[in-house]
């Protein structure tokens, strides 16, 4: 199971016991605690906020408590998500892509990372909508995190965010200082435009033991 939800490596300790709660943070936990214990009122929840403030923390010890209490949770890294769909598209008629894009749509939690990182393509956020729509007509949980403001989400997302549950400002200065590195730091990014091909980003994030 937890091998399943791909929580990337260099994340084991990403629990919400040594996650650092300031006052600007406190909101954010608790509503992540919420969500985790499977008691939050509404369907989705959304991590708002600059680069490096425990955003993808919260969502990986929200996978986390889900995982331990023996529940379905996948973790996706928004443009690798992308990608994986594109890769299954481009197969054909095998049935891969059907595959993977009923496995994002229909688990009981899916953690979204970086939401606005990916390339704007029509074709991208098509299926952004698409997968947002449809967890939030069917009520499925889903955890999204983004640097973006409210206001630079794509219009039709961030409703669906707003409406659909609730979004938490994660306004505190860089985690980073405090935490060990996060996603982007594994991958080596360091702009938008760095986003590395999914062969590379998978290699980085899920290295086979040797």
């Amino acid at each position: 199971m937890v091998k399943w939800c791909e929580l990337p490596v260099k994340t084991e300790h990403w629990t919400f016991d040594n996650f650092k709660i300031s006052a600007k943070l406190k909101e954010a936990y608790e509503e992540a605690r919420l969500m985790a214990a499977g008691e939050y009122l509404q369907p989705f929840l959304t991590l708002m906020g600059p680069s490096d403030n425990g955003k993808t923390h919260l969502l990986i010890a929200i996978c986390r408590n889900w995982l331990e209490q023996g529940k379905l949770a996948r973790y996706a890294f928004v443009p690798l998500l992308l990608d994986e769909l594109r890769a299954g598209f481009a197969q054909g008629n095998d049935g891969t892509y059907e595959e993977r894009w009923k496995k994002f749509l229909n688990v009981p939690l899916l953690a979204l990372d970086d939401l606005g990182t990916e390339n704007p393509t029509p074709w991208a956020q098509e299926h952004l909508d698409t997968l947002i729509d449809y967890r939030m007509v069917n009520g499925l949980f889903t955890v999204v995190t983004t640097n973006l403001t409210f206001e630079e989400l794509q219009t039709r997302i961030g409703s669906r965010l707003m409406r659909s549950g609730k979004i938490v400002s994660m306004a505190a200065p860089p985690f980073c200082k405090t935490n060990k590195a996060g996603i982007k730091e594994v991958l080596g990014i360091k702009s938008p435009t760095e986003i590395p091909d999914i062969k590379t980003a998978t290699e980085k994030l899920f290295p086979k033991e040797k």
